[in-house]
């Protein structure tokens, strides 16, 4: 087994991931889809975000990539589960797993990619080794509502203030110099087709060289956007949770569709179909207004439907819907902490 020690000097540049469930999916997604390359590849979709910001990223000549993941999981058994998931993936990448050693792959790694539950983030950060190893280096968190604060908070980083805006000199006065550089971002389900929309948000501490890293690293599975910290938990509903209310949306078209003869499964490909094409018309620029104006002739059938849905306040439900997952999004960090 290739070894995990040295990040340093000649050694490869090195992502670490604590926390590999989501590896672990996303592995056994390839495999059943067949989607077999290089880890950063992805198809082109016409959506400019995605293309044309990834192929600049990748152009870049001050842009040091990875060529080494090291993926971390607590047991023996999910090591071995996620070995068996990865090898039926072709890569660019050395990629190594290991189990109980969270120490030594961060101590190994460039950068550090979070993806453990919120609930367990003193866990997998609280070892002093672990602390001690993030000094200097870029963590990653896609933890759903903790904050950066909350992550400083336990390898007892200085939080900025407006006198030193970076905390550089409250850190060197406390002898923790080099400060760890923390971004946070939340991608969502659809990174599993390379898809995602992800947002993040850049702690003080970053550089404009590790901020591009992380914007080379998502926009890999979709389309990036940075994001104001007071807005992350509206963007946690909006990007993270959607996905499922837009299913619900599809489901209920199906069930309709099935009631009225046609197939699910014909049903399901005319939804989802029409349902992207929606979507290419609002990411190139169309108003939902205007969308909705050029279907809904006068007279036609499309009016019909759509003022049975105003009658059944389908606009307020689901606007609340969003206000209610964002509130519910504000807590998830506290949970951590209980």
């Amino acid at each position: 087994m290739e070894s995990i020690d040295g990040s340093n000097g000649d050694s490869p540049r090195t992502l670490t991931v604590l926390g590999c469930g989501l590896l672990a999916s996303f592995a056994e997604d390839e495999q059943k889809r067949g989607l077999n390359g290089s880890v950063h590849h992805r198809e082109e979709t016409g959506l400019i975000l995605n293309g044309e910001t990834h192929a600049a990223l990748e152009d870049n000549q001050e842009l040091v990539k990875p060529s080494r993941l090291i993926a971390c999981v607590r047991t023996a058994d999910s090591a071995k589960r996620l070995r068996k998931e990865l090898a039926g993936i072709r890569s660019s990448a050395s990629v190594i797993v290991v189990h109980g050693e969270n120490a030594r792959a961060v101590q190994a790694a460039d950068t550090i990619l979070l993806g453990c539950q919120p609930q367990d983030l003193n866990s997998c950060l609280g070892d002093p080794e672990v602390r001690k190893a993030l000094q200097g280096k870029l963590l990653i968190s896609i933890l759903a509502g903790v904050t950066i604060p909350q992550i400083e908070a336990v390898f007892d980083q200085p939080t900025p203030s407006k006198a030193d805006p970076t905390g550089h000199d409250v850190a060197l006065s406390n002898g923790c110099i080099p400060l760890v550089s923390i971004v946070r971002a939340m991608p969502n389900t659809a990174s599993f087709v390379r898809a995602s929309m992800t947002v993040i948000n850049p702690g003080p501490n970053c550089t404009p060289a590790a901020i591009h890293l992380v914007e080379w690293l998502f926009t890999s599975i979709g389309t990036v956007t940075q994001i104001k910290p007071a807005q992350f938990d509206v963007c946690t509903a909006l990007c993270g949770s959607t996905p499922a209310f837009f299913a619900l949306f599809v489901d209920s078209l199906l069930d309709g569709a099935v009631a009225l003869g046609l197939k699910r499964s014909d049903a399901q490909l005319m939804a989802a179909a029409t349902m992207k094409g929606a979507a290419m018309l609002l990411l190139n620029g169309e108003q939902p207004d205007s969308i909705k104006e050029k279907v809904a002739t006068p007279g036609g059938s499309s009016i019909q439907g759509l003022m049975e849905l105003e009658r059944k306040a389908m606009r307020a439900t689901v606007a609340d819907a969003l206000i209610k997952c964002t509130a519910s999004a504000s807590v998830l960090g506290s949970r951590q902490a209980e």
